[in-house]
């Protein structure tokens, strides 16, 4: 499992021994939870409230498109 830094109230995780589409979980600070496909950019499962909230993160999973595809691969070969 990788976790990356907290920016704002919510984080990046990545597992491993996963399955389907490569994917990200955004993790807020007050519980809720969010799973993201990481070449899409579409939300898998969860939510929070307000969905606003989500726009930051979706927004570093374009920007680090490469290296979160590179980190789920390798934790899941």
């Amino acid at each position: 499992m990788t976790n990356y830094d907290t920016v704002g109230d919510w984080r990046i995780r990545i597992n491993g021994m996963e399955h389907g589409v490569p994917h990200v979980h955004v993790i807020f600070r007050d519980g809720s939870r969010v799973s993201v496909a990481i070449e899409t950019g579409a939300v898998l499962a969860g939510g929070v409230q307000p969905p606003k909230r989500l726009a930051a993160a979706l927004a570093d999973i374009r920007a680090n498109k490469v290296k979160y595809l590179h980190e789920y691969r390798r934790l899941n070969p």
